[in-house]
């Protein structure tokens, strides 16, 4: 059976309905952003039994499925998303004020961010020019570069006080954001936890430096970039920041995190090792 979305939200929706259906796999076609809708969808309905994932990467990010060895065309997804090879996959389940006032509860397959990611986001969706390829991401990317608003962090990382000053902090249970940006490239969605990554008060020339050593994953050597584990996070901001879950925007500081080991079936043979 295939249905079609119509807007935002209705992959989510039509998840909900395969998973009441009984059906043993859901393929999600489209960018990260649908194939986040579908694992709501999919995770958040109480009725029936949790199906595996295929996903067929169609969109202008497709950084999810970077994470797996599934080939490089839409064919070679469709491919493994039919096989009968699974594979168990981590998943995140947050908690933050959503952007109309409210506490929101979600779930994040690839990468959580909070700050300078999300403001990018944020401006590329206020662009007024077409929404094709990566070129308005990029050009968004820029124009936010010249604004360098850091935050006051504080919070807990696995129960101990943390406190930075910082452009943005990612949490990563995949390698990539952004369009192939390698930003926690020593992540794994079966490792049972996230690669956190963050700056110290970086300065725009250091940022302008870095920006093309993210692509190669190579800006963790710089100095003022941080970067460790972790299975639970507790986050806050001063000024509140702008959060995204696989390149969404979804709401605002304060942020809660928790990792579900294996909690998600991907239908794949096995990771790709970077």
């Amino acid at each position: 059976m295939t249905w079609w979305t119509k807007g935002p939200g209705h992959a989510e929706f039509l998840a909900a309905q395969a998973k009441r259906s009984g059906f043993d796999r859901v393929l999600a076609v489209g960018g990260d952003g649908t194939i986040s809708e579908v694992a709501n969808g999919l995770w958040w309905e109480s009725e029936g039994r949790l199906p595996s994932l295929g996903i067929v990467s169609f969109g202008t990010g497709c950084d999810y499925v970077r994470n797996f060895e599934v080939g490089h065309t839409p064919f070679d997804h469709l491919v493994h998303a039919l096989g009968e090879s699974v594979l168990s996959a981590d998943l995140v389940v947050f908690q933050a004020m959503g952007l109309h006032g409210r506490p929101i509860s979600r779930v994040c397959l690839n990468v959580i961010g909070a700050g300078f990611d999300a403001q990018v986001i944020a401006r590329y969706h206020r662009q007024k020019i077409p929404k094709y390829g990566k070129l308005p991401y990029f050009l968004s990317g820029i124009q936010e570069l010249f604004k360098l608003s850091h935050f006051r962090l504080q919070g807990e990382i696995d129960g101990k006080d943390f406190e930075a000053v910082s452009l943005i902090f990612v949490m990563g249970l995949g390698q990539y954001f952004g369009g192939r940006m390698m930003i926690t490239p020593w992540a794994s969605p079966q490792s049972g936890r996230v690669q956190l990554v963050w700056n110290q008060q970086i300065s725009w020339l250091d940022l302008i430096r870095l920006f093309p050593q993210i692509y190669l994953g190579r800006h963790l050597k710089h100095p003022k970039v941080q970067t460790r584990f972790a299975r639970k996070v507790k986050l806050a901001a001063e000024p509140p920041a702008l959060v995204e879950a696989d390149g969404e925007l979804v709401g605002l500081t304060p942020l809660e995190v928790e990792i579900y080991p294996g909690a998600f079936q991907v239908a794949a043979e096995k990771l790709r090792v970077s």
